[in-house]
């Protein structure tokens, strides 16, 4: 159980640096497990937005009268009813299947147990079912966050906190608990909220750090993506074809985005199953339980020994310290949405007039 001397408690600079050698060590393997599905999505979902849309953009762009029944064709609603069945299936592949393999490679790898993307596969069983119910449950939860969020008074002070910590933490923590765990897809909620409020700042800041790391990864590439094409597809050649404009920009944008994306999914996916591993060590005593467990002689090794460690007691729902921390979450996300639509509009704005020749 060779991974087992990475069980200890670690700074925040040390965790995302385990993470850092975890992902660069396994990169092929973590990045294989979420593109095996993630590619093929994309290339359909990329033919279905060709087909659809093509004639449609074609017509606006080309300056034709705009007649609804040119626009809102049989074609259009079938690609609406492709769109909506491929975003099931990525909920389901992706964000179940995927998710689940790629949170026992990495748990596994971590622990000292060596698994490839078949293995890793092979691993996860039925998880990936409950690991799909349980996100359907955290969208319904979130819903009612934002039923929340509209009540008067309290409702407004710590609404947007609730809704931050619970999409941006408890959320990414559902696939580490409950693969790891076997939980059930009811319980998993409760006992992510239980394991993060422990260390509740110190999980916004590392969240808040990894949000600053998409934007890097993501975002930033992304945007510079889109500010070049439209350099590029503003000039005359391309400006006189519309279709093959929509086509070349429609495709070098998916392919840009499947790259970037298949970059940082399974790096954030890492660092999420890192800090749970941290978070139980801090306030389970995990690593005890797991070199009890190893020298006893426990069958089933370490991924064993995780879904077997005591689990501390969770006290009330929310206490009113909680909700303190939720109205101070508020009024930061409140500034940084404030700062980023900012941002974003100047963006908007500087190739509005790019665009226009300005």
């Amino acid at each position: 159980m060779t991974g087992s001397a990475n069980l200890r408690p670690l700074t925040l600079a040390e965790l995302l640096d385990q993470a850092v050698r975890l992902y660069r060590k396994n990169f092929l393997t973590f990045v294989g497990i979420i593109a095996i599905v993630q590619v093929p999505l994309t290339a359909i979902a990329l033919l279905v937005s060709l087909f659809t849309n093509g004639e449609a953009v074609a017509r606006l762009a080309g300056g034709a009268p705009v007649d609804p029944s040119s626009i809102f064709t049989p074609t259009y609603f079938l690609g609406q009813l492709a769109t909506i069945f491929l975003g099931i299936l990525s909920l389901v592949l992706v964000s179940g299947v995927a998710t689940a393999a790629l949170t026992r490679a990495v748990a596994d790898n971590y622990l000292g147990e060596s698994v490839n993307i078949l293995d890793a596969y092979k691993k996860i069983g039925g998880t990936w079912l409950k690991l799909v119910l349980a996100l359907v449950l955290a969208v319904i939860f979130l819903l009612l966050l934002f039923i929340w969020f509209i009540v008067p008074c309290v409702g407004w002070l710590t609404g947007l906190g609730m809704i931050t910590f619970f999409s941006a933490v408890i959320t990414p923590l559902i696939a580490p608990v409950l693969v790891l765990e076997n939980q059930s897809a009811s319980g998993v909620i409760r006992r992510a909220w239980d394991l993060a409020r422990r260390r509740f700042w110190w999980v916004v800041g590392f969240v808040f750090i990894l949000f600053l790391f998409s934007q890097l990864i993501v975002t930033g590439p992304t945007t510079l993506a889109t500010l070049v094409l439209q350099f590029l597809f503003g000039n005359p050649v391309l400006a006189d074809n519309p279709a093959t404009a929509f086509t070349l920009q429609t495709i070098i944008q998916s392919i840009v985005s499947l790259v970037f994306s298949l970059i940082y999914i399974p790096f954030r996916l890492t660092n999420m199953t890192l800090m749970y591993f941290d978070l139980r060590v801090r306030t389970e005593g995990f690593d005890l339980a797991l070199l009890a467990g190893a020298a006893a002689g426990n069958e089933g090794g370490a991924s064993q020994a995780v879904s077997q460690a005591p689990q501390a007691q969770g006290g009330g729902l929310v206490t009113m310290t909680e909700m303190g921390y939720f109205a101070l979450l508020s009024i930061g996300a409140g500034v940084l949405w404030f700062v980023f639509v900012f941002v974003f509009a100047g963006i908007g704005a500087a190739i509005g007039l790019a665009s226009a020749g300005f």
